[in-house]
């Protein structure tokens, strides 16, 4: 299944990202991890530097400005497996994978490259993430996963995740929005609930039903999220 096919939104439509995914390092903090992060490629010494979130991150913003993607996920990657910000800093972690998530759809989306194998591992180091899976850079790191694999076809593994983004995050509201989506194309999936409680969060997905060309196929459910959401406000 595609998400650009037909009269479906395309996946850059489908997207929603309420912060800058980008790492950013500022201040003389930012100039010495800076300086530290070119250490990184030396065994002993990049083991211990490792350890620092502004070091990596410092990193990371070099390996992405010169585009090299293959250093950039290598280096995502070792982080992520390892124990480093698993125990006392989940929510470095979680962003460190909102980040790899986020530059994966943004090639996706700019140059049409897809790495499935990428998106695989990804997926999987995310799945066993440390908890609790909380915030919104965990709720947007399973976000991606469901969309990548709605692209697949794989319905149910789309919507397992997306039920856990929805709760890693409730005053998101995109996370209802694409639940109540995804049911357009399935059965057994509220898509009125989901969609009015995405509303209730933030009105303009009321907007976003309007103009979805695929919402536009279900004008009943529109006209329901419409009914509901105008009698709860009142």
């Amino acid at each position: 299944m595609t998400l650009s096919s037909g009269d479906h939104r395309t996946y850059k439509d489908l997207i929603q990202n309420r912060f800058p995914p980008y790492v950013q390092t500022s201040g003389w903090r930012g100039v010495l991890a800076s300086f530290l992060n070119y250490g990184l490629r030396f065994p002993f010494i990049g083991k211990l530097l490792k350890r620092s979130f502004s070091v990596v991150c410092a990193a990371l913003a070099r390996y992405r400005r010169r585009g090299d993607y293959h250093g950039l996920y290598a280096l995502l990657i070792e982080v992520l497996l390892s124990n480093n910000f698993r125990k006392g800093n989940t929510y470095r972690w979680w962003y460190l994978m909102r980040f790899a998530v986020a530059v994966a759809q943004e090639r996706q989306i700019n140059w049409l490259i897809r790495d499935l194998i990428l998106e695989d591992n990804l997926i999987l180091i995310g799945s066993l993430g440390p908890k609790p899976w909380e915030g919104y850079d965990t709720a947007y790191a399973f976000v991606g996963y469901s969309l990548w694999l709605f692209e697949r076809g794989d319905i149910q593994g789309a919507l397992n995740m997306i039920q856990i983004s929805a709760r890693a995050d409730e005053t998101w509201g995109y996370p209802e929005y694409l639940y109540g989506w995804y049911g357009l194309f399935t059965s057994g999936v509220d898509s009125v609930t989901h969609f009015t409680h995405a509303v209730h969060i933030d009105w303009s997905f009321l907007q976003r039903m309007k103009q979805d060309k695929t919402c536009q196929q279900h004008p009943e459910i529109l006209h329901e999220v419409q009914k509901r959401t105008v009698v709860s406000s009142s």
